[in-house]
């Protein structure tokens, strides 16, 4: 017969001592907890710290840029004052200048319709509601609608008997002393000012080479009513000035004279007198006669037509 041993109760003490060793194990692991706990959020608020140095707040830099601007605002305050002041002085005139050598003056006494008796106008419509408005008697007109500086040697824009035909054909054999030239409306949306430029060169060169000893004059381009314009933002009077520059500078150049008929159809301010067209462009009969009226003051005297400008 087996005899089963029994098992010896645990000592008090020996008990004593696992609680004791549970507890200082708990103690030890939640005090390690806490420090970790603790050195995380220092280091949070160093880590926000130095966050905040490098990025400030909106409201932080709001107010640092206007304690610090606040001096320097008032110096270029002052600073923009005498600039402003100085390029109001120095700036240059929109429109072409007021002194040019080759910009016609003004004559004591004005000429008749018969100084136009050996004249050619040549232009597009502006020119052609000229020759219909302005009650000029005299000169020969070669115009057409929508004429430029590059289809006027390739659309034939001149009625004859034989048929339509170029505008340098029709001049062929004609017995011409002076030229009126107005062009360039239809190529203010050009943009490209040195090619128009070249291109009216071209035409004004070959007027020379059919009559050498032909005065040239160049009409500056009228202005524009803008705002009864429907066929281009581009058609303005920003456009109408630098042309006009363009137009000026060429005749500078190569001696031709220059008539700035905006003189007396400007309101002013950069733009064509206001009523003076129904479209924004072209010009009723007083105004066309006002336009008449400035070529028959403005002209070179024969004592000076052998001379360049």
């Amino acid at each position: 017969m087996t005899v089963q041993k029994k098992r010896k109760a645990p000592k008090p003490g020996r008990l004593l001592h696992i609680v004791i060793l549970i507890i200082s194990v708990l103690i030890i692991f939640e005090g390690r907890m806490l420090i970790s706990i603790f050195s995380r959020e220092g280091f949070q608020e160093r880590f926000n710290a130095q966050l905040s140095e490098l990025f400030p707040s909106e409201e932080e830099t709001t107010a640092e840029t206007e304690t610090e601007a606040a001096p320097v605002t008032e110096v270029s305050s002052e600073a923009d004052t005498q600039i402003s002041s100085e390029a109001a002085t120095e700036a240059p005139q929109t429109g072409p200048p007021l002194e040019s050598p080759a910009i016609v003056p003004e004559q004591a006494v004005p000429v008749d319709d018969s100084y136009f008796s050996d004249a050619t106008f040549i232009g597009d419509s502006r020119m052609e509601g000229f020759r219909i408005n302005s009650g000029i008697t005299e000169g020969t007109f070669l115009t057409g609608v929508g004429m430029d500086t590059t289809n006027i040697f390739q659309t034939p824009f001149i009625s004859s008997p034989s048929g339509n035909i170029l505008v340098f054909q029709a001049l062929y054999g004609t017995d011409c002393e002076k030229f009126y030239v107005l062009l360039g409306t239809n190529e203010l949306g050009t943009y490209d000012w040195s090619e128009f430029k070249e291109n009216y060169r071209i035409v004004l060169g070959e007027l020379k080479k059919l009559s050498p000893n032909a005065l040239i004059y160049v009409m500056s381009v009228p202005y524009v009513e803008e705002d009864k314009v429907t066929t281009g933002d581009y058609i303005n009077n920003e456009n109408v000035d630098t042309m006009n520059r363009v137009i000026l500078e060429l005749c500078e150049e190569n001696g031709y004279h220059f008539l700035n008929i905006n003189e007396v159809l400007s309101n002013g301010n950069h733009s064509l007198i206001e009523g003076a067209t129904s479209d924004g462009v072209h010009m009723y009969p007083q105004y066309c006669e006002i336009w008449l009226n400035y070529l028959k003051n403005h002209y070179v005297p024969q004592d000076q037509e052998g001379e360049e400008t």
